[in-house]
């Protein structure tokens, strides 16, 4: 299928982050078994962790087709990071399936507060055989008690809340199982044994223990008894989802398995231009092409609200059957390099394994999709009636999403600042070519990216909103193509964008052009009736390297100035405490409001965007002011307005000075030179 440009950017932005921080450190983090907690902050501060929340819960309200394909990128780095993200759509799958709304706000309130959720359905005696679950809910007044355990829980010990199949009436098996929400900080739940897996080992397993822990009855998730029925539609909705994994791990074994043949000489040539090896590459291929179809086409069925049952378990199977051999195939590849830890394969062949068990093995898959077979070819001798199409399900509304707004309110006793960002776009210095014979750049068609300076500066102001609320405005002087890096603005958190665009701004050096922003600035201000608390600039903010238009600005605002900092942030008394490089290391100093920060590196990089903040990005309409708004004499302004000229250009002539000390041996060349550096007084 072909992807709508909004998914083509979801998953571009998914995969820088899995190829920048995940393929790089993963491996780094199971040799020193070690929970990738920072990774997964980073992945939940994209909102990795809230794929299924609706938009009306605080979600990104994504499409199952998005969902899945963007749980194929997360794989491709790691499934056990991606295990860690997904459980939390296999825990929430119930509660959209069966809970009221108000059961609906609590999970996901508290999922998106804790970060991570878990589904708790198997047992050391219950796995395929669901009807076996040990654990009960018994009835006490208005509230249920659950004792049990259960095992191979995916998050069990990070998890905030839960959702758990307990048996209400031990007599009718499978049927008397009911869904409840359990959250993790109620007397009675605590944390058993931790797994030691053979693969998927950055998440974590555990068993989690229910000693007469207590819940409301409202904790109650649909109709008493018909758990086992939602417990089936939740594993109907989450196998397309485990396929993907397994496409996932497929398309890194095809990339790490191509990449190692055709540097691999064996016989005078690389091992990829074998046939036996090119057959393996070319399989690999094809079964992760075809796969990938079949989990998209269970997504699509199901955002359609048609019956997809069969083509789930048809997508899981294949998909993970697929990654295994892959895997398999991979290592065959690489040969004994392949079965060694310092190359990636043996761990996804390790990882790629479990995908065949979890979820419902492989072998009760074929049991499902058997049973869809013989049901949609009945034995019959009598002419078939025609067919008609399957009745559809009710769809539920793909809500819209909200304009991102400022957070006005305070964050406890702290004003909620107003800040401005004045950011520079330059080309993308990866997409610029030189012309062969001019040997000049070529830009044509390059996009607009913000100066890494900005970046620093932009993220100070994010991290400033973070901890008081407020408002970050981004502001930058360009052609309506310079619209593209502030929309890179808009992603990354901020939540309005101007752009100074006239020609007659044209030509202006850093002197015109900090008087048309200070000029843009205070018609901001006069516009929205609110001063700029801070106004930051990167060091090469706007102009070149100099630096000079965060110093200018605060000239003709007549506002205090704190150039180079490194780190800024707001203290009690509501003043800025900036932290300065200098000669001998750092320096602090206290800003009022109303000041100019211009900041150099930081410790810290932009942040990734979210989902919301990307979708935001996308239609968020970013204002144009023009010399109608932004008044400026003509003589400060463009060409007329940029004293520094450039009267003549001087490069100097390197001429070389020396002599060459030849036919001597070593011994009297030795001599001669020293006698040179004593004349010269170097010796």
């Amino acid at each position: 299928m072909l992807f709508d440009n909004e998914t083509q950017e979801l998953l571009a932005m998914v995969r820088e982050f899995v190829d920048k921080e995940v393929i790089p450190t993963v491996g780094d983090y199971e040799r020193n078994n070690e929970f990738p907690e920072k990774l997964l902050d980073m992945a939940c501060d994209m909102g990795l962790n809230q794929l299924c929340v609706p938009t009306e819960y605080g979600g990104p309200g994504l499409t199952n087709v998005q969902v899945f394909a963007i749980a194929e990128e997360i794989a491709r780095g790691d499934i056990g990071i991606g295990t860690t993200l997904i459980a939390n759509a296999l825990a929430s799958f119930p509660v959209l399936i069966a809970g009221t709304d108000a059961q609906k706000k609590l999970w996901f309130d508290t999922m998106i507060k804790k970060k991570y959720a878990a589904f708790c359905l198997t047992e050391p005696n219950a796995g395929s055989d669901a009807g076996s679950v040990s654990t009960t809910a018994v009835e006490d007044g208005d509230d249920y008690i659950i004792n049990g355990t259960k095992s191979f829980i995916s998050n069990g010990p990070i998890a905030g809340i839960y959702t758990v199949l307990a048996s209400t009436n031990k007599s009718a098996g499978a049927m008397g199982l009911s869904a409840f929400i359990v959250e993790r900080d109620r007397p009675g739940v605590s944390i058993g044994r931790e797994e030691d897996k053979m693969g998927m080992r950055l998440s974590c397993t555990s068993e989690v223990i229910f000693d007469n822990v207590r819940i409301p009855k409202d904790h109650l998730l649909g109709r008493k008894n018909r758990g086992f029925k939602y417990i089936l539609e939740t594993l109907d909705h989450s196998r397309p989802g485990v396929g993907a994994f397994g496409i996932g791990i497929g398309q890194r074994v095809v990339e790490e398995a191509t990449k190692y043949a055709k540097q691999r000489k064996q016989f005078g040539q690389p091992v990829a231009n074998f046939q036996l090896v090119e057959e393996m590459l070319a399989n690999m291929e094809i079964q992760v092409q075809a796969c990938r179809q079949m989990y998209l086409h269970a997504a699509e069925l199901m955002d359609a609200g048609l019956p997809f049952t069969v083509e789930a378990s048809i997508a899981k199977t294949f998909g993970t059957d697929t990654g295994m051999k892959c895997a398999v195939d991979g290592v065959q590849v690489m040969g004994g390099y392949g079965y060694m830890k310092d190359y990636p394969m043996e761990k996804l062949m390790r990882d790629a394994k479990i995908l065949q068990i979890y979820e419902g093995t492989n072998q009760v898959q074929r049991t499902v999709i058997a049973g869809g077979v013989k049901k949609k070819y009945p034995r019959s001798t009598k002419k078939s009636a025609p067919t008609t199409a399957p009745a559809k399900r009710e769809e539920a509304p793909r809500m819209t999403i909200p304009s991102q707004t400022a957070v006005e309110e305070t964050k406890g006793d702290q004003k909620a600042l107003n800040l401005l960002v004045c950011i520079k776009q330059v080309p993308d210095t990866t997409q610029i070519k030189i012309d062969p014979v001019k040997h000049t750049l070529i830009r044509e068609g390059v996009p607009a990216i913000v100066s890494t300076f900005d970046t620093y500066a932009l993220e100070t102001a994010l991290r400033l909103k973070d901890q008081t609320g407020g408002k970050v405005t981004v502001i930058t002087m360009g052609i309506p193509k310079a619209k593209d890096a502030l929309r890179e603005c808009l992603a990354a958190g901020a939540d309005e964008a101007w752009l100074i665009t006239d020609r007659a701004f044209g030509g202006s050096d850093t002197l015109a052009t900090s008087k048309i922003i200070s000029t843009a600035i205070k018609y901001l201000e006069e516009k929205s009736g609110k001063p700029f608390d801070v106004i930051f600039c990167g060091k090469q903010a706007i102009d070149g390297d100099t630096g000079q238009v965060g110093p200018e600005i605060s000239q003709h605002l007549n506002r205090a100035l704190v150039s180079y900092a490194v780190e800024v942030s707001l203290q009690d008394d509501g003043t800025l405490k900036c932290k300065r490089e200098s000669d001998e290391g750092y320096d602090y100093y206290s800003a009022p409001s109303g000041c100019i920060i211009t900041v150099n590196k930081t410790s810290y990089d932009l942040r990734y965007p979210n989902f919301k903040t990307k979708r935001f990005a996308r239609t968020a309409e970013i204002g144009e002011l023009t010399s109608a708004e932004v008044v400026v004499d003509p003589q400060e302004r463009g060409l007329a307005g940029s004293p520094t000229k450039v009267l003549k250009t001087y490069t100097p002539h390197h001429e070389k000075n020396g002599m060459k000390i030849e036919n001597l041996d070593g011994k009297a060349a030795a001599e001669k030179l020293t006698g040179l550096l004593s004349d010269a007084g170097l010796l």
